[in-house]
Parts: C-alpha cells; structure tokens; sequence
C-alpha cells in the first residue's frame, strides 16, 4: 500500500538516498535536490542549477555528495560546504573511496577524484563519454564504464590498470562480486563477467540492451533487467536460472530485501516484487 507520495517539479530519474535516520535525498530533472522525512515531508530543497539525474551518495558523516554541472558536497542541512564545477551535466552517481575521495565520470571523458576537502585529486583520460558510476573494490580499484564500450580498471590512484572492450556502450554501474568478479552489461545486449585482472570468465546474451546495474545476492545469483522486457537471474558461473517478463523496457537496479524480495521498475510505469 501507498504509504506516502512526493511530487517533484521534473522527471525522477535517479535512484534516492537514505541515511542513517530515515531522511530521503532525491534529485530531480528541475535542478533540485530535496530532502524529505520518513513521512515523505519536505526538509528542504536545494537548487543546483541543472538536472540533478545522478543518485545521490550519503558519506559516514552524513554529508550527502550529488552531481548535477558538477560534485557538490552538502551538509545534512542543506548548505553546500563545497562544489567542483564541470565542463557539463555529469550523469554518473558519484561513488565514495574508502580513502575518503569521491569518484565520478564526466562526459568529456574523465574520471574525477575530490578529496574530501574540495581539492582534486586526479584526472584520469577515459577516452569517451561516462554516464554509469563507478563501483570500487575492496583494495581500492576503481570499476567504471564509458560509452565506446570500455570497462576500465584504475587504482586509487588514477593510473590505467587495464580496460576490457565491450560491443558497445557501457551505461551501467559495475557490480563486484564476493571473490572480486566484476559483473556489467553493455548495450551489445550483453552481460559479462571479467576477473579482477580484466580476463573474460564468461558473457550472457540477451535480446535487448543493458542499461540497468546488476544486483549480486548472498549466494552469488546476478540479477538484471534488459531493454528485452525481461528481468533475470544469472548463477554466478553464467547460467542463466530463469527470466521474468515484465512487459517494457527494465533499466532500473533491483533493490534486494531481506527476506530476498527482489523490487525493481519498469517503463510500464510499475514497482514489481519478485520472490
């Protein structure tokens, strides 16, 4: 059941944090960022000047890290405590290292690191456009897409480890698994598998491209949406275990529950649960 509903001036389009004390920040394509409490009331609302459609990221400190012509930081209140400015409109979700910068892809084809005070750290040439977000493994490797199909490794410090080639454009966020598989779909209607060093373990067709981010459970199964209508789970050696048609286009990442509800949209406009 609807418990309560939040009408934004634009388009929704990313995913919406949640910290520690049930506050919910969400952008939308209006310039805003808002903030609102469990009940769904409005806290505040910031304006960032462009299109707030990167999901918002929540630091250990609460500070709330957003990109819109830029990386913004934000205190928990509102205020800006500080903004990296950009060429353009960044669409990658900013990513937190565990060496406390923030990570991001930018559409002149960089990848950005801002310490926490502000300054940059490094620039990294990815050699096209980036709209996913990275995903950073354990020991601090950066996992990050870019749109002539590459999926690059680089270390914490912004040195190339190696890139693999994709068919296509790669949109999605990488999602790493527990021994260090990265797993990412590409919009050669593709899923694959590469290993912490950049080798091929395996690839799963699909009729559609992948634009969503895969979600990686417990026990190892993949599950991803295509732009097929179909919504799957993948054992973690590349068996496909069974796909679900929900009828339009599945971009969205699936949020994974507890009980192992899995809760994922679609251009039908509808929240599906699936068990």
């Amino acid at each position: 059941r609807l418990r309560w509903r939040y009408t934004a001036g634009d388009k929704i389009y990313a995913t919406a944090a949640v910290a520690e004390d049930g506050t919910v920040y969400v952008g939308s394509d209006d310039g805003t960022l808002t903030a609102l409490d469990p009940t769904g009331q409005v806290r505040w609302r910031l304006d960032l000047h462009d299109e707030v459609d990167a999901s918002p990221v929540i630091g250990p400190d609460g500070t709330v890290y957003a990109a819109a012509e830029g990386v913004y930081a934000i205190d928990p209140a509102g205020a800006v405590r500080w903004h990296v400015p950009t060429a353009s409109h960044i669409r990658s979700s900013p990513a937190l290292h565990p060496n406390g910068q923030v990570v991001v892809g930018t559409p002149e084809g960089e990848v950005l690191a801002v310490e926490p005070s502000g300054q940059v750290a490094w620039r990294t040439p990815a050699g096209a456009s980036i709209d996913g977000g990275a995903s950073i493994a354990e020991d601090g490797t950066i996992y990050i897409g870019t749109d002539r199909g590459h999926v690059l490794a680089l270390g914490p410090d912004g040195r190339e480890r190696w890139r693999y080639e994709t068919g296509e454009d790669v949109r999605a966020t990488p999602a790493i698994a527990a021994d260090g598989t990265i797993v990412v779909g590409s919009y050669d209607r593709h899923l694959y598998a590469l290993s912490p060093t950049g080798e091929l373990r395996w690839k799963v067709a699909t009729s559609g491209r992948i634009r969503a981010s895969a979600r990686i459970d417990a026990a190892g199964r993949i599950y991803v949406g295509s732009q097929d209508d179909f919504f799957y789970a993948i054992s973690a050696e590349g068996e496909v275990l069974w796909r679900h048609n929900l009828g339009q286009d599945v971009d969205s990442t699936a949020a994974l529950a507890p009980d192992g509800t899995l809760y994922v949209g679609a251009d039908d406009g509808g929240l599906h649960a699936l068990r």
